[in-house]
């Protein structure tokens, strides 16, 4: 719960005259500006320094000037009152639908693929839609989503689920981070045969079911079960553990500049897994945004 929002014996009124007057640095001139008498321009004056308990203008000698706190305060005032104003037009927007707000999530891996294009193109056919991105685990973006807190999630599997719509995007392919003076560094290419006595260093199940499975079937294809397995995120300690020598870990093609000193990529040859990547929402949205989102991923990306 949020308390002490506002809690200044003060309005906007009081702050406008003391601006005007801090600009003008007369009373009758501002007063004529705000088309008020000066008594009741004093008064609001009078009870604003009541309301602060500091005195704003040194009223001393025949031209009036700021006080040190009366020369904070002006300082202030004016991006108070320029942000004031942006949230007043942008509500007016957004009750006659001119402006919306979209909360996206992606994966590492889409940002370093496809996303800038589709966030480009968003931006040039919605000029007037904000957006926020959020990068969580593909598991932790379709709960997000189904919880309706982002609108749509581009993520590395493509769910079966009645609450969500899934546009699929294409696959990606999947590569190896090994260290690099491995035995394995001065192949070119790896295949799954390769990683027979390996330890796998592997993103956590729970955070993309789909993909641990489908490495594990890879393996048991090849003919072996991983002589050990390594579950940890995020991607940057899994790459620091291949650098430490404990393992080799799987990564999307997309990321093989994430590589650090002491590792090394290698592609794996097909047949491997692929990284099945989507866009996510609710079964229900819809709206000018969401064809034109799906019209450029099937357009140009399916």
């Amino acid at each position: 719960m949020i308390t002490n929002l506002y809690r200044c014996n003060f309005d906007l009124r009081q702050l406008r005259t003391f601006l005007t007057i801090a600009q003008t640095l007369s009373f009758r001139k501002a007063a004529d500006q705000l088309h008020i008498a000066q008594p009741a321009l004093s008064r609001q004056i009078s009870q604003l320094e009541s309301a602060l308990n500091c005195q704003l203008f040194d009223r001393k000698k025949r031209q009036i000037k700021l006080t040190a706190a009366g020369d904070y305060l002006f300082d202030c005032l004016p991006s108070i009152f320029e942000n004031l104003n942006l949230i007043a037009d942008r509500t007016t927007a957004i009750a006659n639908g001119k402006v919306n707000k979209l909360k996206f999530g992606f994966s590492s891996a889409a940002m370093s693929n496809f996303l800038p294009a589709i966030i480009k193109e968003l931006h040039q056919k919605l000029p007037d839609c904000e957006f926020e991105f959020v990068e969580k685990t593909s598991e932790k973006l379709i709960q997000a989503v189904i919880s309706e807190t982002l609108d749509a999630a581009f993520i590395l599997q493509r769910p079966q689920n009645p609450l969500l719509n899934t546009i699929p995007i294409k696959a990606g392919h999947m590569g190896l981070i090994l260290p690099e003076n491995h035995q394995l560094a001065g192949k070119i290419c790896l295949k799954f045969e390769d990683l027979r006595d390996e330890t796998l260093i592997l993103f956590p199940r729970m955070t993309n079911p789909t993909m641990y499975d489908d490495i594990i079937s890879y393996c048991h294809q090849a003919g072996f079960s991983p002589k050990a397995i390594i579950e940890t995120a995020p991607r940057s300690t899994a790459i620091g553990l291949v650098a430490a020598g404990q393992g080799i870990a799987t990564i999307a093609e997309s990321l093989k500049h994430t590589c650090i000193t002491g590792t090394i990529y290698r592609p794996l040859r097909q047949p491997a897994p692929m990284i099945n990547y989507s866009c996510i929402t609710r079964t229900e949205i819809s709206g000018h945004w969401i064809k034109i989102l799906k019209n450029f991923i099937q357009t140009t990306l399916a």
